[in-house]
């Protein structure tokens, strides 16, 4: 191993292993608020308000030189008109994403008919195979009875007593072990999450389903001759829950996109105009001149009012942050589709076999 390997491992192990899960337990409320659950336009209030802060603050420390550069009104006037016209292109770029994705779903009768047939279908998935009477219609709902059949069938492959031994008796211990885990996880969630609202579409994305699919594949490769039909029958059954929660967590990742999109284009269109006509009012303010030159504190109403003004101009694009942070945040730790295991805390027998070569 090369000296910048070892450097690059250690660094590593000091800082420790980025999560690639929504695990909201473990981070602390603000940044949990920020990234999942606060209100989105809240979160864009307090950014905002962390703005006009910073720009006071800025004041106070630096009064005459703030208070020079404030008075060059030409300089001003352009930082502005910059961000008016930024503004007027935010908001085209938004809504003609919004057109694109609203034109998707315009499409033929037999297309829709075709796509609710597919919905309908695949919840029948699980009354075709005794997991429940009748698909559960609201998303968290039809997690939880989904997580619930994968643990029962967890539950019930450990009983079962085969003839493969103690090194299979362990694979399944820890297979059962880690549903146990994330099941728990999830559906303590899941009781807290009001229905309806965003997070009940998100709250299965923290289900680590990848790894356990390798693993039941693993085991069913490795002691498929020495395991009875009835074990096979309930590791095959754990594989096809393990899927269809695989198919319905990236469809209501999909809804949850498109439920934001809506949202965002919706609170950027209501924040901008009122924006682009403060903006147009600043202009015209400062053309006139007409701030008293006075002192209350140290702040000049010419300072306070600038910062303000520049506060309010940067609205729309504290909206776009706001949406945009849990959207990427929600992209990053939930990349995985189907079997490919991506969290590096998560070991693999590859993983295993490279480190004994090494």
């Amino acid at each position: 191993m090369t000296d910048g390997e070892s450097l690059l491992r250690s660094a590593r192990d000091r800082v420790g292993p980025s999560s690639r899960r929504i695990d909201r337990s473990s981070e602390n409320r603000v940044k949990r608020w920020v990234l999942f659950d606060g209100n989105r336009e809240r979160v864009a209030a307090a950014l905002l308000a962390a703005v006009f802060t910073v720009l006071l603050v800025m004041s106070g420390l630096w009064p005459l030189e703030y208070q020079d550069l404030l008075s060059e009104t030409t300089m001003v006037q352009t930082v502005f008109n910059t961000l008016l016209s930024g503004t007027i292109l935010l908001v085209s770029i938004v809504v003609s994403i919004a057109a694109v994705g609203i034109s998707q779903e315009l499409t033929s009768l037999g297309d829709q008919s075709e796509r609710v047939d597919t919905t309908i279908d695949f919840q029948g998935q699980l009354e075709a195979r005794d997991i429940v009477d009748v698909s559960p219609a609201r998303p968290g709902q039809f997690t939880a009875v989904v997580l619930r059949s994968i643990k029962e069938r967890a539950d019930e492959l450990q009983r079962l007593e085969g003839a493969a031994g103690r090194e299979y008796r362990e694979e399944v211990d820890r297979l059962q072990a880690d549903i146990h885990a994330n099941t728990e996880e999830v559906l303590t969630t899941l009781a807290r999450v009001p229905n309806g609202s965003t997070d009940e579409l998100l709250t299965g994305l923290n289900y680590d389903s990848s790894w356990q699919l390798y693993q039941a594949r693993r085991i069913l490769a490795k002691y498929g001759e020495e395991l009875t039909a009835a074990e096979k029958r309930v590791i095959e059954d754990i594989m096809d829950t393990l899927h269809t929660l695989m198919v319905c967590r990236e469809y209501f990742k999909t809804l949850y996109y498109k439920l934001e999109l809506s949202d965002l284009s919706t609170t950027l269109l209501t924040v901008s105009l009122p924006t682009i006509v403060f903006i147009t009012y600043v202009l015209l303010a400062l053309d006139s001149g007409l701030f008293p030159d006075v002192t209350v504190l140290g702040y000049t109403p010419l300072t306070v009012f600038i910062s303000f003004a520049y506060t309010i101009a940067l609205a729309p694009y504290a909206v776009l942050t706001s949406y945009v942070l849990r959207a990427a945040n929600v992209t990053k730790r939930t990349p995985e589709e189907g079997p490919f295991v991506l969290d590096a805390t998560r070991e693999t027998a590859y993983d295993r076999e490279g480190s004994d070569d090494g």
